[in-house]
């Protein structure tokens, strides 16, 4: 029986270093799968950076996208004025202009053409 016992001994202490090598196996293939996860963690955390960087590009891109849109009015509204300011101003010029010719003429036909001067003669009428 003692030696049925060390042999059960034996298949056990083999075991038992067989589930350690086992075991140190699972550890190591722990630790590479950690470090695995980590470089993933690392990749996922440079995704969201350039993922947060685009949405702040998207945005920066929408404000220069509305700020062109604002300065192109502008700039349109600033030729309308300028053309309705010129259609005005030159109306009111020719209009000044109209009024003079029309002013000169009246005074041309209230002025009447000056009369012959008479000079009298040194001789009697008979």
């Amino acid at each position: 029986m003692d030696g049925r016992v060390a042999e059960m001994r034996a298949d056990i202490r083999g075991f038992l270093a067989a589930q350690a090598e086992r075991d140190k196996v699972y550890l190591e293939r722990d630790k590479a799968l950690q470090e695995r996860d980590k470089r993933y963690d690392l990749m996922w955390m440079g995704v969201q950076k350039i993922a947060d960087e685009s949405r702040e590009a998207i945005r920066q891109a929408s404000t220069v996208k509305a700020n062109y849109w604002a300065a192109t009015t502008v700039h349109f509204l600033g030729v309308a004025s300028l053309l309705v300011g010129a259609h005005f101003a030159n109306q009111a010029a020719v209009l000044t202009t109209i009024q003079t010719t029309l002013a000169a003429i009246q005074i041309g036909k209230e002025v009447s053409s000056p009369k012959p001067v008479v000079q009298p003669s040194t001789v009697p009428p008979q």
